[in-house]
């Protein structure tokens, strides 16, 4: 214990001592500077060279990563590359963190006056370029809103990000709420198709169940909306894809009975039967008893499975097609015995169950989670349009 407290205490001493001056050799000018400045702001302790050296490394490194920084701002500011004044503006935040650090350093105000101590207005100028690029951007897409879903919605993000650089920049909120109706992807949940796995009654059940779930959760995506089959899907707006479904199997009730067989021995040696070794003298035979242990095993199995696919309602193509199912298993075991009793070593053979779940309350419980199996299907799926 007393050689662990000594190792933290020299681990904390070597951190303390820590000058920036590794970060500095390695290229890391932030780093170097953040470091020199948190060692300024302790006490010298025990060895001074840290707290000496510190000054040194926080000018030069403060210096290279100006330069640098300086140096990325006006290539970016230079260049055509899209977005490219958010950039910018994250090397400004750098550069003020980079400043905050160093003006810690009291002793460095000489040389530290020749930089800017602020940069808040050219934060604000790149601000402003950044929404008028994102604005420009959203403008193009925002006119081809109605035969292009995916511009419509290209227009509302740009409008929207816009808006987080400069509040209101041009009435982009306004603009982004009116370019949202058209990047909506509708979709229409059709009923459920005819089968002959199930019965109609259950089939009309089934169909029931899944648009409850549907109803009861929120839409996958601020960017779609899902339709029950009636006339005001769409609210006004075309519907781009359809969801049809169909149960293509049920397998109500399956059974199956196995049986193994194992050879099952006492723990401990009984009398069997007497030998005679010589013509007057008999001796106990000595044996582990053995038996036959006979496990059976029924296995009751249901399944139910509903295939999913999605139309574009423009092309009449198959969009995506999967399925959906669930299964249910009932298992009961029991044993017979036959031979010297005493193999069993006082264990009690297993007894069957003698009450299986009927076939109504497996289906009741697979059909059931199926709705919410296609409710979470849908949510998933459309979860990223």
């Amino acid at each position: 214990m007393a050689r662990l407290f000594i190792f933290f205490g020299i681990l904390a001493l070597l951190t303390a001592c820590s000058s920036g001056n590794t970060a500095l050799r390695h290229g890391h000018y932030d780093l170097a500077v953040q470091r020199a400045s948190h060692r300024l702001s302790q006490k010298p302790g025990w060895s001074k060279r840290g707290h000496v050296l510190a000054p040194l490394v926080l000018k030069a490194a403060f210096v290279r990563a100006y330069e640098q920084r300086q140096n990325t701002i006006r290539q970016l500011s230079a260049g055509t590359e899209p977005f490219r004044w958010e950039r910018v503006y994250a090397e400004y935040e750098n550069l003020q963190k980079l400043t905050d650090n160093a003006a810690k350093c009291t002793n460095c105000a000489d040389w530290l006056s020749a930089y800017p101590i602020s940069y808040r207005d050219q934060q604000t100028e790149t601000r402003q370029l950044a929404a008028a690029d994102r604005y420009q951007v959203a403008e193009q897409a925002f006119a081809l809103r109605e035969e292009n879903r995916l511009a419509a919605k290209d227009a509302f993000l740009n409008y929207r990000k816009a808006a987080e650089w400069v509040p209101d920049f041009r009435q982009a909120q306004a603009k982004a709420q009116d370019a949202l109706p058209f990047a909506v992807l509708r979709v229409v949940v059709e009923p459920l198709s005819p089968t002959r796995e199930i019965s109609a009654t259950e089939n009309t059940q089934l169909q029931g169940l899944i648009f409850e779930q549907i109803g009861r959760n929120d839409a996958p995506s601020p960017f779609v909306r899902l339709y029950p089959p009636d006339e005001n899907a769409g609210e006004g707006y075309p519907i781009h894809e359809a969801v049809q479904m169909q149960v293509t199997d049920y397998s109500s009730y399956n059974e199956h009975v196995s049986s193994s067989c194992t050879t099952v021995y006492s723990n401990q040696e009984y009398k069997v039967g007497e030998k005679k070794i010589n013509d007057s003298t008999k001796v106990d035979i000595m044996e582990k008893v053995k038996g036959t242990l006979t496990t059976f095993r029924r296995e009751i199995t249901a399944g139910l499975t509903l295939r999913m696919r999605a139309i574009d309602t423009q092309t009449g193509q198959e969009r995506w097609n999967e399925p959906v199912w669930e299964s249910r298993s009932w298992v009961t075991e029991w044993q017979t015995f036959s031979g010297d009793d005493r193999a069993l070593n006082g264990h009690s053979l297993k007894s069957a169950d003698s009450f299986p779940p009927s076939r109504w309350s497996f289906y009741d419980s697979m059909r059931d989670e199926l709705a919410r199996d296609v409710a979470r299907r849908l949510r998933n799926r459309y979860a990223h349009d």
